[in-house]
């Protein structure tokens, strides 16, 4: 009875370290992983800021620092193995950081574009308001009709790209998290 009791107490013993040896690797594991996301994350919450600001110097050093990011992220995704040969988590930062690639080289210039175009309209419609109508010459006041439709089809591009913007950073980032969750949920060992 004494040695059943025994090795009873030996075989928990050993599961359980076994279990918190499975855990501390599983928690290294994802804060390996998590930590070439975070560093993705924090320069695209600076662009969003930016923007909100329309701060184009602000936005395209946050893009730099974003592309930058991901594309060292993909780098350092590839030396990383699967945890218990689940490719899970790795995937779903790898897809993370590409759109956030993706996000840098083509959608972020489009937005510092917009604002810099937005800039100069203004400054032409400042100094056309300034003038009396009554002074303009018919061609002058064609030609600012002209940039005001470019300026409005500008504007109506922007916030579809936008929209677009927001709307697949929503469900990439929804994708990420959720794929973290069931992917912790499934190698945490019930205890």
């Amino acid at each position: 009875m004494k040695h059943k009791f025994l090795f009873i107490t030996l075989l928990f013993s050993f599961c359980n370290c076994f279990a918190q040896t499975k855990d501390t690797s599983l928690n290294n594991y994802r804060d390996r992983v998590f930590s070439i996301f975070n560093k993705c994350s924090s320069p695209d919450d600076l662009i969003v800021k930016a923007i909100k600001e329309k701060n184009v110097n602000d936005i395209e050093s946050g893009r730099l620092a974003l592309l930058q990011s991901a594309q060292e992220g993909l780098k350092q995704l590839d030396t990383i193995e699967n945890f218990d040969g689940d490719p899970a988590l790795k995937y779903s930062c790898s897809e993370t950081l590409k759109y956030y690639k993706k996000l840098a080289e083509t959608d972020i210039p489009q937005i510092r574009d917009f604002f810099i175009e937005e800039e100069k309209f203004l400054k032409i419609q400042k100094e056309f308001k300034n003038k009396p109508l009554k002074k303009y010459s018919q061609p002058e006041i064609s030609a600012y009709n002209k940039v005001v439709k470019k300026n409005n089809h500008a504007v109506t591009n922007f916030i579809q790209l936008n929209n677009s913007i927001n709307s697949s950073r929503k469900q990439t980032l929804y994708n990420w998290h959720a794929t973290l969750k069931i992917f912790m949920d499934a190698h945490t060992l019930i205890k």
